[in-house]
């Protein structure tokens, strides 16, 4: 006859504490969240080694205009993450790419390198001097491998630049 294992003995649950809800002593007064943002010196860095492209119709070099009449241009930027990975942290790899392209979507300062960029270019095709024009850019952001494309829909006015949002 086989040997009889003895019973684990289970404790009744009238032994057990009730679980019950902690009682909040204190409340929070800051919620601290990780949040990732494209630093300043790294948007300097990348637009270093990006290559720009400016394009304007041939209407914004044509004889006097009256102020306040509009252009359009296209203002282009390719980095490729492979050119400049010596001096980030990061890998040059299609994750850091992707991950940059969704950070410089809505970045006004990414927004304000591109008018900073073109503006003097502009202001060449144009034969005014630089303070002359009012540049808005819409841009769009998309990466490729390692590579990351910022195109910017640019309209250029004639007159006085506005300080607020062109400086």
């Amino acid at each position: 006859m086989a040997a009889r294992r003895p019973r684990a003995s289970a404790a009744p649950k009238a032994q057990l504490p009730e679980p019950g809800w902690a009682k909040v002593q204190k409340v929070q007064l800051i919620r601290r969240e990780v949040r990732e943002v494209l630093a300043p010196s790294a948007l300097e860095l990348l637009f270093k080694y990006g290559e720009p492209v400016i394009e304007a119709g041939p209407e914004l070099g044509r004889g006097r205009r009256a102020p306040g009449q509009r252009f359009y241009a296209t203002v282009m930027v390719t980095i490729d993450l492979r050119r400049c990975a010596a001096h980030f942290c990061e890998p040059a790899d299609v994750a850091t790419a992707d991950k940059l392209a969704e950070l410089m979507l809505g970045s006004a300062r990414v927004r304000q390198k591109l008018i900073t960029l073109a503006r003097p270019e502009l202001a060449r095709l144009a034969g005014v001097p630089a303070a002359q024009l009012h540049v808005e850019i819409d841009h769009h952001v998309r990466s490729e491998g390692t590579r990351i494309f910022i195109d910017g829909d640019a309209m250029v006015s004639l007159g006085a630049a506005r300080e607020a949002s062109n400086r």
